[in-house]
């Protein structure tokens, strides 16, 4: 580039004062360490990163263009592959195919367009241009042709422009550009040397629109612009001394920005153009680098700048000239960026794969190599953070100015007389009412004074017989009597007097549950409490004894789980307590635990800290990242990678809150950080699509590319079919929750987890509608719903016209009886008349007399079938019908190779309920349960059977393990929820069930006593294990 020679001057004094504020700033840091001179990488805590490689079915990473259709799936130009499209869960490849004409016209299919009708424009490197119709999925093709003078002008396509006015223009790669006329016509444009006004250089690397009348050209040799009224071109240069095609006159693409801004990438890196003064200016990094080779460049919908080059992705402000470099694990080969419908940025390595960058992370680190983990944190009196690192060194991290002061040097030090091993301990850290600073690591203990910056060294006394036991100290925290309270790892714990410097040690004999020690926790009523390897107790300083909560088997109402990992007291007073098996809340007016668990919504039962924010939620740091729980509502709201977490697993008792709603935690990873007032669920809806169909277990091909089919017609052979679908949310695929219901079926939603396929088999004829919907990553159900009509054509012999022929059959037939019948009767009438006469009251008396011995006859039958195979209290079926009928699915589950499944019950205590309330009132409970059996379980091919005494049993018919789960679980809590008094009963207040269920999968052979010991087998050890409850023997 040119510059004026002011220009220059003032350009060169501008640079040599930013170097000398520089060695300013380098000598300020090196004699005024107060603060670590490192600061949070603010690209990478804004981002989440994730890596798509041929794992997730991506066949090529040499990828030239990405573009997102009218249907919100993103397609991807490859080098060699041909084009991918990707669905968010499966990748479907577009080859060229020599025995398909519709197909892709060459593999090499690296340029990507998306015209402004949703068409998809392909220019490939060898196979000219294809044009996809997503509707049809049929390819159009237009191919160099020598003998016809307006065929495309090249086969090698390297870019595709959609104007204002509606024209398709392909910039080839050595004969200049083509404009599409329609009916595979093109008016070409080449350079021409005798012509100034002509086009620079025939490579076309790119295409813009400056206004209706004209167009931005890039070129390997400078930037055109072209009237499209007068058909000249002007020409600009970034390096108009070299009168070559190369260095920063090669002009790979061109950005014109929402402000009107127009962006040159070249091989020397971006320029801004002024179309006033025609002069380009280069953009550099904040160290004045340049970026290299641009090969792409995007303005995000946040109006960032994002510029993919030669030596890595940056990123720069729309609003000012900042430039700072997003740094990825490979910064090298980076190809292309495109950012999708939902602000996800794409970023294609060609040696690694695709870079899927998720912006608006909330969770953000503390990036300082002075903080090598394990670390421990605290809040002081300001809300900023107080740090001690595995060197034991102190740090203050001021929240206000993102900054990390070093309060001291490393404590246990050799220097101190400690030894280096100590760095695999992780420390502890304390801050007592009196701005006093209790450290610790391993055998080590300090207290470091806040104001004086003072340090007191405190040791064991070795005279002590149990010296050596005194290390591996694992918690901290003071009594009201300003006494330190120390966990050891493996010998209990130890009182340290500050005014005797004496300690005291508090093992089982005073009542301490366990002597592993993780967590002494102080309550607002100065209570501690200590959690151990085996529950939590509570120090009762009256009676010098701990008082022990711990986890009883056969109290659910003890503390659910045996290590606890924290102890927190929220705002409301409230004591929780975290341990290996779940959350727990407090009860103290019966000292007994509510319990939350992954029955409650949470992804783990490893919870490893709790803290609470301003509005009253939960926060909670597990082995699967971190959750919110609403302890009123019970909502759980989950975060993990997806939402910017930098890891899933944390350290127990690191997680504590700072000023300006800031919770900090410690991991191996280091020290993080996030708002609890900004994270908000991810909102976004997206479209359903259908991505496959099979029948009788393989893909088959419709009228329509899948996405677009709204109607599906089966044969009455078709007999088994399944749907695949999927959800365009590329944030997050493996969250998204999925459920469908095939109306004229069955109306009811069936939820299908995370799984993306439904199958059918043997629909009666008919019409149908098949639905699904689905969820987003943050777990919210989405309006859009997928909506497929379903027509299966009945057999032959069940259409209308069948029943009609046999209709008119039988009618014929008993038209042919009737007819004979009569000419019959009415010839033995003519010779008999006088008899029948004279006998005709005689048969008639006869025929009464019969026809009413015949209704009795029939009404004892009845009746006696009746008596057969019903229960006479329940009117359920007996145990004679089970038998009979568990013979008969076992032999159809044979056949037709479907789920059988069955359930046992049994009512909780039964004979204490009848000891108590009398054999009427038993009765009564019997019929009611029966009632609510009958209720819950309703299919005309299902079962209720009184298996005798107050036993039942459920055949359920072609039932899967889901399914017959659900069923249980329902009859379970439906029978609970009667609420019929049971004051004797040890496991409610009411009378519950104890549901025993097997499920015998297709094609695996049972028989009638192995599938009752199954279900019996379970059935025993859901009482065994409590009662209430539903238990699988499979």
């Amino acid at each position: 580039m040119c510059y004026p020679l002011a220009l220059t001057s003032m350009r060169s004094i501008s640079l040599f004062f930013n170097r000398f504020m520089y060695f300013i700033i380098l000598l300020v840091g090196v004699f005024i360490p107060a603060y670590s001179n490192e600061h949070p990488l603010e690209l990478t805590n804004e981002y989440s990163v994730e890596l798509l490689t041929e794992d997730e079915g991506f066949v090529s990473s040499e990828i030239y263009s990405i573009i997102q259709d009218n249907q919100d799936l993103l397609w991807f130009g490859t080098a060699e592959n041909g084009v991918m499209r990707y669905d968010s869960r499966k990748i479907t490849l577009f080859e060229f195919d020599s025995m398909n004409s519709n197909g892709l016209s060459h593999n090499d299919a690296g340029n990507l367009m998306l015209d402004r009708n949703g068409r998809i424009w392909i220019g490939t490197w060898g196979g000219g241009a294809s044009l996809y119709e997503p509707k049809t999925g049929n390819f159009q093709h237009f191919i160099n042709d020598p003998l016809r003078v307006d065929s495309i002008s090249s086969n090698r396509i390297q870019s595709l422009f959609h104007d204002q006015e509606g024209t398709i223009w392909l910039g080839s790669y050595d004969h200049g550009l083509n404009r599409y006329l329609g009916n595979n016509n093109f008016e070409h444009i080449e350079k021409d040397d005798k012509v100034e006004s002509g086009l620079s250089h025939n490579r076309i690397w790119d295409i813009e629109d400056n206004d209706k009348q004209s167009l931005w050209i890039a070129t390997s040799f400078g930037l055109n612009l072209y009237d499209k009224n007068n058909k000249t071109f002007s020409h600009f240069f970034p390096d108009p001394d070299n009168p070559t095609p190369t260095g920063a006159n090669e002009i790979r693409s061109i950005l014109k920005t929402s402000k009107n801004k127009l962006y040159v990438g070249t091989q020397k890196g971006p320029f801004t153009f002024d179309k006033q003064s025609g002069l380009f200016t280069p953009l550099k990094t904040l160290d004045d680098q340049y970026l290299g080779q641009v090969n792409s460049m995007i303005e995000d919908q946040e109006g960032y700048l994002w510029f993919v080059s030669s030596k890595g992705l940056f990123r720069q402000s729309n609003s000012g000239p900042r430039i700072e470099q997003f740094v990825l694990d490979n910064n090298n080969g980076l190809r292309i960026i495109f950012e999708d419908s939902s602000r996800t940025i794409w970023v294609t390595s060609e040696t690694h794969g695709i870079y899927k960058i998720v912006p608006h992370r909330k969770f953000k680190s503390i990036n300082s190599s002075a903080l090598t983990a394990p670390n421990d944190i605290t809040v002081d009196a300001n809300g900023d953070l107080l740090i001690v690192s595995s060197s034991s060194q102190l740090f203050k991290w001021q929240i206000s100015s993102q900054k990390l002061e070093i309060l001291s040097a490393p404590i246990f030090s050799n220097e101190n007389g400690y030894g280096v091993n100590r760095l695999l301990e992780k420390p502890i850290i304390f801050l007592d009412d009196n701005n006093i600073l209790w450290i610790a690591q391993d055998d080590g203990l300090a207290k470091f004074n806040l104001i004086t910056k003072q340090i007191d060294l405190l040791k064991y006394p070795k005279s002590d017989p149990s010296y050596n036991e005194f290390r591996e100290l694992r918690a901290l925290n003071t009594d009201k009597y300003g006494n330190l309270w120390i966990g050891t790892y493996k010998n209990g714990v130890y009182r340290y007097d500050p005014l005797t410097k004496s300690f005291n040690h508090l093992d089982d004999s005073f009542g301490l549950s366990h002597p592993e020690v993780l967590e002494i926790f102080k309550d607002n009523a100065q209570n501690i409490w200590v959690g151990t390897g085996d529950g939590v107790n509570l120090w009762d300083e009256s009676n010098k004894q701990f008082i022990s909560f711990k986890s009883e088997h056969n109290n659910k109402d003890s503390l659910l789980g045996t290590i606890v990992q924290d102890i927190h007291q929220s705002k409301d007073g409230e004591i929780w307590i975290a341990t290996q098996k779940g959350l727990n809340l407090y009860l103290p007016k019966t000292n007994s635990f509510k319990h939350f668990s992954r029955k409650n919504g949470l992804p783990t039962s490893l919870i490893r800290a709790i803290e609470d924010d301003n509005s009253g939620h939960l926060w909670l740091t597990t082995n699967k990242g971190i959750s919110k729980l609403n302890p009123i509502s019970g909502k759980v709201t989950n975060f993990d990678s997806y939402n910017g977490l930098l890891g899933l697993n944390y350290y127990a008792n690191s997680l504590v809150k700072g000023g300006n709603e800031t919770l900090f935690t410690s991991s191996q990873r280091g020290i993080e950080f996030f708002n609890t007032s900004a994270i908000e669920a991810n909102n976004s809806e997206f479209n359903i699509i259908l991505t496959g169909f099979n029948k009788m277990g393989h893909s088959v091909k419709l009228e329509k590319p899948y996405s677009y089919v709204t109607d599906i017609e089966l044969s009455y052979i078709d007999y088994f079919f399944s749907f695949e679908f999927s959800v365009l949310d590329f944030i997050s695929p493996s969250k998204n929750l999925y459920a469908y219901k095939l109306e004229g079926y069955d109306d009811n939603w069936i939820d299908i987890g995370n799984r993306n396929v439904a199958s059918f088999t043997n629909l009666d004829g008919g019409s149908y509608k098949f639905l699904v919907k689905a969820t987003n990553s943050s777990g919210k159900w989405g309006e859009k719903i997928l909506s497929i009509n379903l027509y299966v054509s009945p057999p032959p012999w069940k259409t209308w016209w069948a029943y009609s022929l046999y209709a008119l059959l039988t009618l014929l037939v008993v038209f042919i009886f009737i007819y004979f019948r009569t000419r019959f009767q009415q010839t033995e009438i003519a010779r008999q008349k006088q008899f029948v006469l004279a006998l005709e009251e005689q048969v008639e008396e006869k025929t009464a007399s019969l026809n009413a011995k015949a209704s009795d006859l029939i009404a004892a039958n009845k009746q006696l079938e009746v008596l057969t195979y019903q229960d006479g209290l329940t009117g359920l079926y007996n145990r004679r019908y089970f038998d009979k009928q568990l013979t008969t699915e076992i032999n159809r589950h044979y056949r037709q190779q479907q789920s059988l499944s069955l359930i046992l019950c049994d009512i909780d205590h039964f004979k204490l309920f009848n000891d108590l309330y009398g054999h009427q009132q038993g009765d009564n409970c019997l019929k009611r349960v029966a009632e609510c059996i009958g209720t819950n379980v309703a299919r005309m091919t299902d079962a209720n059977c009184r298996y005798g005494g107050e036993e039942f049993a459920i055949i359920l018919p072609n039932t899967s393990v889901e399914h017959s789960t659900l069923v249980a679980e329902r009859l379970c809590f439906a029978i609970e929820n009667m609420k019929i008094l049971h004051e004797k009963s040890k496991t409610s207040n009411f009378v519950t069930l104890t549901i025993g269920v097997v499920t015998i999968p297709p094609k695996q052979k049972t028989s009638v006593d192995a599938i009752i010991l199954s279900a019996d087998k379970a059935l025993y050890m859901g009482k065994k294990n409590g009662r209430n409850k539903v238990v699988r023997a499979d």
